[in-house]
């Protein structure tokens, strides 16, 4: 993939991936800064954590850097998610995430909202990446969509962001993808990832 993508990175350690796109409305200083992957705890912002304490090699893509090949005959997707993350060493055996992180503000009542966009947002990427872009095939990967409200955490108990197990089995049968709403989640191997 690294001879896909103009800019990519690696971790292998614990990383951290934030947005600072709606923060930015109200500190200048991060105007231009939107998603950020960073191996250290961002200071300004909550973030989606994920812990690899195995040191598992990922190769990670932040669409934000390579938004041009999003672009097919001077068209481009609508709305893509932040990133494309792939456990580097298993090679089309391990599992690829997409990830989309949205910001509720503090206000508990934009969750469920947030969640359906960034879910449809992970969803259109899956299918261009697969069906126009031939990134990747139906069953090459062990497919993970990650829906992370990094600012969540302080909302609880107020409203969830979690789907019906009808509805994960949906995407499981339909698209052979596993959906995980978090905003900690462990990488134990090169095939298998869990929520922490």
């Amino acid at each position: 993939m690294e001879n896909i993508f103009r800019e990519t990175e690696r971790f292998e350690s614990d990383f951290y991936i934030g947005d600072y796109t709606h923060y930015a409305e109200s500190h200048p200083a991060y105007l231009n800064t939107g998603v950020v992957m960073s191996n250290r705890p961002l200071v300004d912002i909550n973030a989606l954590h994920f812990v690899n304490k195995r040191h598992i090699p990922v190769l990670a893509i932040n669409f934000e850097k390579n938004l041009g090949y999003f672009r097919v005959n001077n068209q481009k997707l609508e709305s893509n998610c932040e990133c494309m993350l792939v456990s580097d060493k298993a090679r089309k055996k391990g599992w690829l995430i997409l990830a989309e992180l949205k910001y509720c503000g503090g206000n508990p009542r934009t969750v469920n909202e947030n969640f359906e966009n960034a879910l449809s947002q992970v969803r259109d990427t899956f299918l261009y990446l697969r069906d126009v872009k031939h990134l990747f095939g139906e069953t090459d990967y062990q497919y993970i969509w990650v829906v992370s409200l990094p600012e969540h955490d302080e909302m609880i108990p107020f409203n969830q962001f979690y789907p019906s197990p009808d509805r994960i089995l949906v995407y499981k049968e339909e698209l052979h993808v596993n959906l995980i709403c978090s905003n900690i989640i462990e990488i134990r191997t090169h095939q298998h990832v869990k929520i922490e």
